[in-house]
């Protein structure tokens, strides 16, 4: 049986010490990101609504310790959020909100209905995310049907929140157990194919017997 204790003991251990690592490499050298929220023109207040919730949830696979959202980025920097809204192609106002909240990438939006027919909203404007340490802002245009804004959503979380560096969240459970089983399995078959036997016991089976002197 400590023959099978053993290696069992070295596999958990080199486990534990991947997911620590795992952890570390995702969260060690996190950025913090401030959403200032979203202006919105011209529609009617369950829609305007519904679109601040869909911008807002873009965040939601980011550590909830990197992200201020926009009721506290107001509270933190009002006088910064309202001068952003005012003119957002102005550098040094994404610059002075970055300042003052602390983060590295700052994102803010600006959209209104341009749909002339009154059954339907057609949203246009734009997404932005500025990277305070380049001093340069990303600007992601839309133009689309409202009904079609939750793929649109999507998009915007894949090119502009998720491809952020270090952003992401620490390895789940779900995660380190499938590490845990695929390293046990390595293990298994590497005892295999050198020939140990896994499930032999500690009794010296095969070999001669000891003598005393």
């Amino acid at each position: 049986m400590k023959i099978l204790i053993k290696p069992i003991a070295i596999i958990l251990i080199n486990t534990i010490l991947l997911a620590q690592a795992k952890i570390v490499s995702s969260s060690g050298k996190a950025v913090k990101v401030a959403y200032a929220g979203i202006k919105i023109e011209n529609m009617e207040s369950w829609a305007e609504a519904e679109l601040q919730n869909k911008f807002k949830s873009i965040f939601s696979g980011l550590n909830p310790s990197q992200v201020i959202l926009s009721e506290e980025v107001n509270k933190i920097a009002k006088a910064q959020v309202d001068s952003l809204f005012l003119d957002m192609i102005d550098i040094k106002s994404f610059q002075n909100l970055a300042e003052k909240t602390g983060a590295q990438y700052v994102f803010v939006g600006e959209f209104k209905n341009v749909s002339p027919d009154e059954s339907r909203i057609m949203v246009q404007g734009n997404f932005y995310r500025y990277n305070a340490a380049l001093k340069s802002s990303f600007r992601y245009e839309v133009l689309k049907y409202y009904e079609r804004m939750n793929d649109e959503a999507a998009v915007i979380k894949k090119q502009l929140v998720d491809s952020i560096p270090n952003a992401a969240k620490p390895a789940s459970a779900r995660q380190l157990l499938i590490v845990f089983g695929v390293i046990l399995l390595a293990g298994f078959l590497f005892m295999s194919l050198t020939g140990t036997d896994v499930w032999a016991e500690g009794e010296g089976q095969g070999g001669p017997q000891p003598t005393e002197n």
